[in-house]
């Protein structure tokens, strides 16, 4: 069996998963459309849904990955590897406070509490917990190990991110508001196959992913003040606030990335 034969069945899964995303991305987003409010029976809507789409993610990505004699290993929460999933958890916290504190030496500020926050808490934390998940499954098992088959490890690295960028447009379109979406989207997916790569879980990609959100979104340290806590600037003058984040975001993100990269293994 020659090469090209080998990966025809792979490249038509590769393929068929892409459509699978789509139809179970879409599903989550019109969940959350049409039940968005924040009272009882809407969040428990939301939850089952989230949930039956992960149960079924799973399997489908478990299917996959069997069938095509890869690496199932990806998709396995071990206990003992609790430390690394903890792991998740400081590597967000660590990402979020350098951004900051790098952000601090050019335009300096403090950290007041929000008197009228926007989000709560307690859904937040199920709703970035369930979703992520999701798109980590979604991502960052099947696709990813594919994408890394059939396009190589830089190649098949790309093509997740940038497919991860683009799902996360949302209707903005080619504006400046989507390119920017879709690069610090396409540059976190970096961040989060490199953990994969070194810990060779999706687990502990999940905890970072929910962890920079909950950070950045509930807490406030997004600067759309919608948060737990706003950013007072000490300075009047921010011309250049949006350049700026933007690029100590894709620099510290891809510097810890790197890092990780670096120590991590070979190939998954």
């Amino acid at each position: 069996m020659n090469k090209t034969t080998f990966y025809k069945p792979l490249l038509f899964d590769f393929i068929w998963f892409i459509v699978l995303i789509a139809v179970v991305w879409a599903a989550h987003r019109t969940i959350i459309g049409v039940f968005s409010g924040n009272n009882l029976f809407p969040i428990v809507v939301r939850s089952v849904v989230t949930i039956g789409l992960l149960i079924f993610s799973y399997y489908v990505n478990y299917r996959f990955l069997r069938r095509n004699l890869l690496n199932q290993d990806i998709l396995q929460f071990k206990f003992h590897s609790i430390s690394q999933y903890f792991g998740g958890i400081i590597l967000g916290c660590l990402l979020v406070a350098t951004i900051w504190s790098v952000f601090y030496l050019i335009y300096p500020f403090e950290i007041i509490k929000n008197h009228d926050p926007t989000i709560i808490p307690g859904i937040d934390l199920i709703s970035y917990s369930l979703g992520n998940t999701l798109e980590e499954l979604l991502f960052r098992a099947f696709l990813l190990i594919a994408s890394v088959r059939l396009f190589g490890k830089i190649g098949g690295i790309l093509v997740v991110s940038l497919l991860f960028g683009l799902f996360h447009l949302q209707g903005t379109g080619p504006t400046p508001e989507g390119l920017s979406i879709v690069m610090t989207t396409s540059t976190m997916s970096l961040l989060f196959i490199s953990v994969i790569y070194y810990t060779n879980s999706i687990w502990t990609a999940v905890t970072l992913h929910i962890t920079g959100n909950l950070l950045l979104h509930t807490l406030g340290f997004d600067g759309t003040n919608n948060g737990l806590f706003q950013i007072r600037f000490s300075v009047s003058n921010m011309d250049g606030y949006s350049i700026s984040f933007l690029v100590i975001y894709q620099i510290a993100v891809l510097t810890f990335a790197l890092l990780i990269f670096i120590k991590g293994r070979k190939r998954i």
